[in-house]
């Protein structure tokens, strides 16, 4: 069973010191590739764009095609996405998976839909952000931006990490969407020491991006001059301005404390040394912080983001709900209380464990895979 992932920004993960940026939507792409890759009833392929050396490479037994990304507003509007689209059909065609999937919006999704339309093979849409099927039209704009729609009601399957983006895609489509949550690499059984490191930073992770707001965390950093704060952040070429701005921010405070472009292999340790970590953003799909930190037995603090409830309903963490001074006063109330910070992560490990276990998420994939070309699931 041969299955692509479309996967344009996720090079860096593959190539952990090449510098290309990534996103949660390309870490999910990465951990359900290397898990199907896995499954020796699997061909799994991920198809990624680079400024140069295009071609393929093997990581053990998952392919990485290497393509040229170029400028189609060179060629102008018109012949520019169609010299895209024509190149893109050729790529598709040449790897001759029997399914693809894409993440996110865009008018490469009404792209791919065709494409795979044209070559009799199946696409699945996954939902990256809770924007996609709320604010689409933010989202995506520009004269072709009616093939985001398109896309989203020609796809074989549409994957939604939560039961919010069901029923948005249930009221805003017309169509069921398939539940699949993202998944990590989380312990079978949860140590009882995880909870009892010694935890001692207050941890922000994000794309150096303003809807992820880092201003904000610096900001609380600012209320919490006792507590060490670590920012963890993936750069943006697009927003070089506020990159520099918040590193200069940073250094004129004395508990903050910045990292640059970590390799994904390595975040491991700043999740298991947090005491805490604090999501600023305005919205989200389902963070893959929240079972990062979940998995290492941390609590979870959000200004705004609660996918599904799921930090009150699983007692994990605390939403402030968009205020500001309510994520002050929880802040301090959680660095204050080491027994309850226990207890919220204790409650967070099993929770990641319970709902979150890459195998589980791969094992619904290939359920979905073979559901759609039509053969049964091996024994």
């Amino acid at each position: 069973m041969k299955v692509c992932f479309i996967s344009p920004l996720g090079y860096g993960l593959y190539s952990r010191h090449s510098g290309y940026p990534f996103g949660g939507a390309e870490v999910q792409f990465f951990l359900l590739a290397h898990t199907l890759a896995s499954d020796p009833e699997f061909q799994a392929t991920v198809l990624t764009t680079v400024r140069e050396n295009p071609g393929t490479e093997r990581h053990g037994p998952l392919t990485v095609v290497k393509r040229r990304g170029g400028d189609r507003l060179v060629l102008g509007l018109v012949r520019g996405y169609a010299s895209a689209f024509l190149e893109m059909r050729r790529a598709l065609r040449d790897i001759d998976a029997e399914v693809y999937l894409h993440a996110g919006a865009g008018v490469e999704v009404g792209a791919y839909a065709l494409i795979c339309r044209l070559l009799r093979r199946r696409f699945i849409f996954v939902v990256a952000s809770s924007a996609d099927l709320r604010r689409p039209n933010r989202q995506v704009q520009g004269p072709l931006a009616w093939l985001y729609p398109l896309g989203v009601r020609l796809a074989d399957a549409v994957v939604c990490r939560t039961g919010e983006q069901l029923e948005w895609l249930r009221t805003r489509y017309g169509r069921e969407g398939v539940l699949i949550r993202s998944g990590h690499c989380v312990p079978e059984h949860v140590p009882e020491s995880l909870v009892r490191l010694e935890k001692t930073t207050i941890l922000w992770v994000g794309r150096m991006h303003p809807l992820k707001q880092p201003n904000m965390f610096l900001d609380l950093a600012e209320r919490l001059p006792k507590e060490q704060c670590v920012m963890v952040i993936m750069h943006d070429p697009t927003h070089d301005d506020l990159m520099r701005a918040i590193r200069a921010r940073a250094a004129a405070l004395g508990n903050v404390t910045v990292h640059v472009d970590i390799p994904f292999d390595e975040m491991e340790t700043f999740f298991e040394r947090a005491k805490l970590i604090v999501n600023t953003s305005t919205y989200e799909g389902f963070p893959n912080t929240f079972v990062q930190a979940a998995m290492h037995g941390t609590p979870i603090l959000s200004w705004m983001v609660d996918p599904d409830g799921v930090l009150a309903r699983h007692k994990i963490g605390i939403c402030a709900e968009g205020s500001y001074d309510r994520l002050v006063t929880s802040a301090e109330r959680l660095c204050a209380a080491e027994g309850l910070r226990a207890e919220l992560g204790k409650r967070a490990a099993e929770y990641a464990q319970a709902h979150h276990d890459v195998n589980r998420s791969a094992g619904a994939l290939k359920t979905l895979v073979h559901t759609l070309t039509g053969r049964r699931v091996a024994a």
